[in-house]
């Protein structure tokens, strides 16, 4: 549990070692930006919201500009969120997972004096589901975190609210002083109600106690409450519930059993340690009605502000410069449709190489595979040793996101098993995305170092493209507009199965020329056989159908149709789809929905030209041949890099928030972490926490750093405990709902006023001040 600049969880953790410092210069970024670890316990779970609010207050930065006037800063809720981190199955998704999000926040930061507290007034507007809201926030700091007031004091009040409406949706406050910290929040947020209170008493870092009480009631999970108390000496950490009883966790982070996650790693040039930086975006301005809203332009498209409109097609927005502590504007033109072409261009490697890297295949039919049901996807990867696949999970979609559950025994699948499919089309996080491994025609024993692992590199397509064919064909999964209307307007008496054209649907079969579908590309949109666009971005199409909800991706568009011959059906030819992964050395994919990932925004400089962003950047890393390392010690995995921080693709699984101890991703209370930490350690020879690209065969190296780390404790016997003499302590007096304020309400004694009215360029950007 992450807190301003403190951390609940940081006063449990004893023993973490500082880094010793080397190699490239000691003035490089690489050895002098800081690394923060905290403690991720199950009291953080019932306050997760606080681990978001408190990134958002620091991305603000409202201890670098005070008196400096009211000011806009531009907050990443993707950045901020720790619940986004989980299992992406699918290009889609992946992109949903990864695409900024920024909201905007009016800030104002004052102090009176040096002896005078800082009081901060902010206004966040974003938007959830559609529907545009607004944070009002105020902070009183009074005094900075010591070692023997480890929460320093302050105090935040806050409510949330849907615009337009008078009531706070959510409503809480923090609180800390002399070495306590209190935290209440009430949330009405349809559909159902909770409430969690926490009190935690410290003397220092070394010793401590406090309890917690949550409650939840509606939402069709009928009710449910948790109650706990902890304690806390410079050994161990007691925490008793009304669920689970005592439970000891030891406080040495050398322990063995201790967990570590990593949700922020910085990428460095080898030899002079600066950050790398990458060409994702720039913040944007623009008036809609007389009234300027803020955003953002990146390589995902456009994002706006909650309660902003889309800038629409061909209007005007300006890119806000920063340089020499100022900032200036330069009006660019704004081009949208509603979706986006993705091209991917062949890499190979062998499957030999690829053991035990786990990737998602979608089944038909689970019989000819020892699988439990059809429809399905699986987690699986290649056992090199013992010459097979193996499944050991199925992966399940809705409309809060994937979940994956293991299987009651893992399955063993012999290579032949895809002889006559082609082979095996799946998605890998950790080979950076779409799969296909040639398995045609083999039986028997195979040699895995001669069997070639297709995957593929992606950036999207921009309208005017000159390399992008006129026209495409697919065999699989092909989606027009009339399909996609069908399927999203259906009524229960004339159901549809999919969004394709239905000869299409899941098809895995040889297709006769006549019945492979034909595109044309225009703008880099996709246009079917009636010439009208591939598109629906109307966000009530998707509200009853949760496994479209990251939008709906097309099968494989291909340009020759030499690339799809039926190796058996060649005279006359048949198609097949699965050959296209095998023979083509570009494909593309469509994709379309109400997201702004789904869709295509860009913009036209005064030239008439686009401005082009920098995809994610794969980065090829060679995992340790260690037992830390676990299943993938010795094997080598491709990670995407999206800008400073923001490095992603590293496997996963799941743990219990109570225990810490691994179980299955669908049991109730997990938690989806990163099986390993990329280490980082600037004296070892020769250096940890190397990753590489090879982009025609000249190889550039880079160095990694964690930069924010997630401790885990390890769970002991109660007796270490109770042998340590720690006890939890009883009736802890908690926070109540009469200490609640809202600072909307001009009644109130933390009333923020009026919302200032600005049309200056945002000066703070995630955490970074540009002027």
């Amino acid at each position: 549990m992450k807190l301003l600049s403190t951390s609940v969880g940081c006063v449990v953790l004893a023993g973490v070692a500082a880094a010793a410092f080397a190699t490239p210069p000691a003035s490089s970024a690489y050895l002098t930006d800081p690394q923060s670890s905290y403690v991720q316990d199950v009291t953080s779970q019932s306050i997760g919201s606080v681990n978001m609010i408190a990134c958002i207050v620091y991305s603000m930065r409202p201890d670098a500009l005070v008196n400096q006037g009211p000011y806009v800063a531009l907050v990443d809720q993707t950045a901020c969120d720790s619940a986004k981190s989980g299992l992406a199955t699918s290009g889609a998704s992946a992109g949903a997972a990864q695409a900024p999000n920024y909201m905007t926040a009016v800030v104002n930061s004052t102090r009176a004096s040096n002896s005078d507290p800082m009081l901060v007034s902010a206004w966040l507007t974003f938007s959830e589901q559609g529907k545009a809201k607004t944070v009002f926030a105020h902070i009183s700091a009074t005094a900075a975190p010591t070692a023997s007031d480890p929460y320093g004091t302050f105090r935040l009040d806050y409510c949330g609210k849907l615009n337009g409406t008078g009531a706070c949706m959510f409503n809480g406050f923090m609180q800390a002083g002399n070495g306590t910290l209190s935290y209440y929040e009430t949330d009405n947020n349809d559909p159902g109600t909770s409430t969690t209170a926490l009190e935690l008493t410290s003397v220092g870092t070394t010793s401590g106690s406090g309890g917690l009480a949550a409650q939840q009631s509606g939402g069709g999970g009928g009710s449910q409450s948790a109650a706990l108390d902890f304690a806390y000496d410079q050994n161990y950490f007691l925490r008793t519930d009304n669920q689970n009883g005592p439970q000891c966790f030891s406080r040495d982070a050398s322990d063995p059993a201790t967990g570590f996650s990593v949700w922020q790693y910085g990428l460095y040039d080898a030899l002079s340690g600066a950050r790398i930086a990458v060409n994702s975006g720039f913040p944007i301005q623009y008036t809609v009605g007389g009234t300027q809203y803020q955003g953002y332009a990146g390589y995902y498209g456009l994002s706006v502000q909650g309660s902003a409109p889309f800038p629409a097609n061909g209007s005007t927005v300006q890119k806000v410069d920063y340089a020499n502590g100022s900032a200036t504007t330069t009006n660019y033109t704004v081009v949208t449709n509603g979706g986006r072409l993705t091209r991917y261009t062949r890499q190979t490697r062998t499957l030999q190489s690829i053991d035990r890297i786990h990737f998602n295949v979608f089944v038909n039919s689970a019989a000819p595979f020892g699988l439990p049901q059809d429809y399905t996807q699986y987690d699986m990867y290649w056992d090199d040793a013992g010459q097979q696949f193996v499944a050991d999970a199925e992966i399940n979609c809705g409309q809060n996101g994937c979940n994956t559950a293991n299987l009651a025994q893992n399955v063993a699948i012999a290579p032949a098993a895809w002889s006559t499919l082609g082979g095996v089309q799946g998605w890998s996080q950790s080979l950076g995305g779409s799969v296909y491994i040639n398995l045609a025609g083999v039986s028997g024993a195979i040699d895995s170092a001669s069997i070639t692992v297709v995957y593929y590199v992606q950036d999207l397509v921009y309208p005017g493209d000159a390399t992008v064919p006129a026209t495409l064909y697919c065999v699989g999964n092909c989606p027009s507009a009339a399909s996609l209307q069908a399927y999203f307007t259906q009524s229960p008496a004339s159901p549809v199965a999919s969004p394709f054209i239905a000869s299409s649907n899941n098809n895995t079969q040889p297709v006769a020329a006549a019945n492979v579908i034909q595109y044309t590309v225009s703008g880099a949109v996709l246009i079917d056989a009636n010439n009208q666009a591939v598109v629906d971005t109307n966000p009530n199409d998707y509200q009853n159908y949760p496994q479209y909800q990251p939008g709906v991706m097309s099968g494989t568009l291909f340009a020759n149709l030499s690339d799809a011959v039926c190796p058996d059906n060649a005279n006359p030819p048949d198609y097949c789809g699965w050959m296209v992964n095998n023979q083509a050395g570009v494909y593309y994919v469509w994709q379309t929905g109400a997201s702004s990932w789904d869709q295509f925004a860009a913009l036209k400089d005064g030239s008439g030209n686009f401005v082009q962003f920098d995809a994610p950047l794969n980065v090829n890393f060679a995992v340790p041949n260690a037992a830390s390392f676990g299943s993938y010690a010795g094997t080598s995995i491709v990670l995407q890099y999206n800008g400073f921080g923001d490095l992603w693709g590293i496997p996963g699984s799941c743990v219990s928030s109570t225990t810490n101890l691994p179980v299955d991703c669908s049991t109730s209370g997990s938690r989806y972490v990163p099986d390993f930490v990329i280490p980082y350690d600037p004296t070892s020879t020769p250096q940890q926490g190397v990753v590489t690209t090879s982009v025609n065969n000249v190889t550039t190296t880079y160095l990694v750093k964690w930069l924010q780390r997630e401790i885990r404790l390890a769970m002991k016997s109660t007796s270490v405990c109770t042998n340590d003499d720690l006890v939890a302590p009883s009736n802890v007096q908690l926070p109540t709902a009469a200490s609640l304020t809202d600072p909307s309400d001009s009644s109130s004694p933390v009333y923020l006023g009026a919302e200032p009215v600005l049309t200056s360029a945002p000066r703070v950007i995630q955490g970074v001040v540009e002027y």
